[in-house]
């Protein structure tokens, strides 16, 4: 382990990537079979489009994390290391509910399915919170959007086999036999955390003030007040438009089997790619401009959703391009979302400020859902595309009003002071230096 992770700043950062690596794959590979595959299988069973909107719920644990965030934050065993006394037990508790949920499969149980699919996302949203605040304390200014696109990359490669390769090996192998696989893969991804030696955050306490703030003096601070809305209003319609795309190929005639192809050979691996570039695009054009571009992108997507909805039927090279396009776009805002808030939350807490901003990313097109899929219901999938592109330029008008706010108040921030990386200077200075890009691109 010692010549592995030993050497100089190159060996150091290749070994953070490859631990951020195991832990979101960790998540990524059974939470891609449970959203990326159920929507598939139970419109395939018939289930209304509102049904499949109230699936959404199961994000409930990673919509309201950040209750516990600072406790999460705060309490650990000295031995283990602050974030490891989290990580690898959780891992380890989610491994064990996948052996239970191979006995409870959602076509003869599906209530028994749920609760443990619930308890499942509660596991994985609590270790999520370790997770990201131990990327966040060891990772380097200039690591962070690498990092970021690991992250985000992750999910892709997580809906490739847990979303793609299973959804397509589901009607051959069953339920049971993919769970058991996905608990030995869980428990397998574990090991590189529970060998590793917890790294020292590259952040430093000067006073005690931090360590006591919560979730309400973050929420105060006048930068993540407008940082939310910058989050929130370009994403949140996208997000329900995402969601409910799967279930309309399936009404235009495709079955689960095609569609787990498609998402496997195409869109997921164009997801992946897209995410890669996005950190490139995002430090060459960025933050603000990049927002602009996917905004525009997404209304597009939907005005040619409605398109398709209207005309009853896709072809196989529609359907590669919709869901391609709508996997690169979500790639890219994650990247894009996961490196502000990244820098609005490092510091010592920086596992509660990850998850109060990733909490309010999530909770709106949590909310939405099940109404969006109502609307379809009753109205078509045609006039649910019209009405969410009507809605995207809305949020792209709150994000642009937001972003300026943002910029105002950056420079004048009333962020804490007592956290210090190294000898580099204050959380203020470093809270200006994360939106001096954005100030510079306007």
């Amino acid at each position: 382990m010692k010549s592995l992770y030993g050497g100089g700043q190159v060996n150091q950062t290749t070994k953070k990537m490859f631990l951020l690596a195991s832990m979101y794959l960790c998540q990524a590979i059974p939470l891609g079979y449970v959203f990326g595959s159920l929507p598939v299988i139970m419109r395939e069973s018939h289930m209304t489009l509102e049904g499949i909107g109230g699936l959404f719920t199961l994000h409930l644990p990673w919509a309201f994390k950040f209750l516990y965030a600072s406790w999460v934050d705060r309490t650990y065993i000295p031995a283990l290391g602050r974030r490891r006394s989290w990580i690898f037990p959780m891992q380890w508790v989610g491994a064990c509910l996948l052996l239970v949920a191979s006995q409870t499969p959602p076509e003869t149980n599906f209530g028994a399915m749920y609760a443990v699919l619930m308890l499942l996302n509660i596991v994985m949203a609590t270790n999520d919170i370790a997770v990201d605040g131990y990327a966040t304390d060891i990772l380097e200014p200039n690591e962070r959007r690498w990092g970021n696109t690991i992250q985000a990359g992750a999910r892709y490669v997580g809906m490739i086999l847990g979303g793609g390769l299973m959804l397509f090996l589901h009607s051959t192998l069953g339920w049971d036999v993919l769970c058991l696989t996905l608990a030995a893969i869980v428990f397998l991804l574990s090991l590189p955390v529970f060998f590793h030696k917890e790294m020292a955050s590259i952040f430093t306490e000067s006073a005690s003030k931090e360590e006591k703030a919560g979730v309400l003096a973050f929420l105060k601070r006048r930068d993540v007040l407008w940082l939310l809305p910058v989050l929130i209003a370009p994403t949140a319609f996208v997000f329900c438009g995402f969601q409910m795309r799967t279930p309309l190929l399936v009404d235009l005639g495709l079955d689960s089997k095609t569609i787990g192809g498609l998402l496997m050979h195409y869109a997921y691996p164009a997801g992946l790619v897209g995410t890669v570039l996005s950190s490139w695009l995002l430090h060459k054009a960025g933050r603000h401009m990049f927002m602009r571009f996917f905004c525009l992108s997404a209304i597009m997507l939907a005005v040619y959703t409605v398109f398709c909805a209207q005309n009853g039927s896709i072809s196989i090279l529609g359907a590669i391009v919709v869901l391609s396009l709508d996997n690169i776009l979500i790639g890219g805002i994650q990247v894009w979302g996961f490196t502000l808030m990244m820098r609005a939350s490092a510091g010592l807490n920086a596992g509660t400020g990850f998850a109060v901003l990733s909490s309010f990313y999530i909770i709106f097109p949590l909310v939405l859902a099940p109404f969006i899929g109502k609307i379809g219901d009753k109205y078509g999938m045609a006039n649910l595309y019209t009405l969410l592109a009507c809605l995207m330029v809305l949020g792209f008008v709150v994000a642009e009003l937001a972003m300026r706010g943002l910029q105002k108040t950056a420079f004048h921030s009333d962020c804490p002071e007592n956290v210090t990386q190294g000898t580099s200077g204050t959380s203020k200075d470093r809270l200006q230096s994360t939106f001096e890009k954005i100030h510079n691109d306007d």
